[in-house]
């Protein structure tokens, strides 16, 4: 849909409904708006509709006027990018657009676009962005700015069938989805877990706060994360039936890891074929992850195994510890029992 400059001047829509040429479409809307200086409102709709008109809405409502620069639209079959002259104002950053409180560079024009229905009311704009996209399993909307002007990325890509579906059965139960699990959800289908830090800069909020948030996704029976670990270093991986729906069995059997009751042979064979063991390369052989409580578990293990009736012997200081087979482990055992 393009509008003239005033509301007097004529509006044209028009709508594909079969294929088309990209290129004379693209010159059409450029000489159009080249001719009347007004602009362009461009909608994207896949089946069922999800609609992206209006995002150019919200760039010509905030976009600062005593900059001479245009509101630029670049469409490929990648990403939809809209770049809007003028930084970020009233505080708002990349790093905290999801949580800070709307604020209008221009209160009367934000308030004429929403009499005329071109724009959501304020402080809705940005989950209607976010969670049409994440409910398709699409790439996380980008912001940035370098002062002078913001941009919002808005990625396609394959379309997510078992997401999309996992989702649509929780709006069919009635489940209101927040946009906050499916931030995580999209995290964890390309990562085997996240912990307190790495969601306090995905959900953009305290870490004490984004901690409390994963405890809520959680709990059992209801959430959609599993919690190991009882440390504020905790981890939280895909609860079972989430991870199977999404991953596959197969994949989540690799995420679940492998059963703790195996950990000492596995280590020991590994040893043996290659002499030493660390504690991050012990944390990488059993699955355990990187995050600070998956240390503290690797170094329990090292430390019980590495006690004088067990298998390894530890050489250096910390941090550069590194664990050896004992020589003769057999030995020393027998030897104790003899003792007592």
């Amino acid at each position: 849909m393009f509008l003239g400059p005033f509301s007097a001047h004529r509006s044209r829509r028009t709508k594909a409904r079969a294929q088309f040429d990209n290129r004379r479409l693209y010159e059409y809307c450029v000489a159009l708006a080249n001719e009347g200086g007004g602009h362009l409102l461009l909608g994207v709709a896949d089946k069922p509709p999800r609609p992206v008109a209006g995002t150019q809405a919200y760039a010509v409502t905030h976009r600062d006027y005593s900059d001479p620069g245009e509101v630029l639209i670049r469409h490929s079959p990648r990403e939809l990018a809209l770049t809007s002259p003028g930084g970020f104002v009233g505080g708002i950053r990349v790093d905290n657009i999801l949580r800070h409180e709307p604020v209008a560079r221009n209160r009367t024009l934000a308030n004429a676009f929403l009499k005329l229905r071109l724009v959501e009311a304020a402080g809705t704009g940005r989950r209607r962005i976010f969670v049409p996209m994440l409910s398709y399993g699409k790439r996380i909307p980008q912001y940035e700015s370098d002062g002078q002007r913001v941009t919002l990325r808005i990625y396609d890509g394959v379309f997510d069938r078992p997401l999309a579906q996992l989702v649509a059965k929780w709006n069919a139960e009635g489940r209101e989805i927040q946009l906050d699990a499916l931030l995580v959800l999209a995290y964890m289908k390309e990562h085997p877990y996240i912990d307190a830090k790495r969601a306090s800069g995905l959900l953009q909020l305290e870490r004490e706060d984004a901690r409390g948030v994963l405890d809520l996704l959680s709990i059992p029976g209801k959430g959609i994360l599993e919690r190991r670990g009882r440390t504020q270093a905790a981890t939280f991986h895909l609860a079972k039936g989430i991870a199977k729906d999404l991953l596959g069995r197969a994949a989540y059997t690799r995420t679940k890891g492998i059963a703790p009751a195996r950990f000492a042979e596995i280590v020991r064979e590994y040893v043996r074929d290659h002499g030493s063991i660390t504690n991050r390369e012990c944390r990488e052989l059993l699955g355990l992850g990187d995050s600070a409580s998956a240390q503290v578990e690797a170094s329990r293990y090292l430390k019980k195994w590495s006690a004088s009736t067990s298998f390894l012997k530890a050489e250096g200081t910390p941090p550069r510890v590194r664990y050896r087979l004992r020589t003769n482990f057999l030995g020393d055992v027998l030897s104790k029992l003899r003792g007592q």
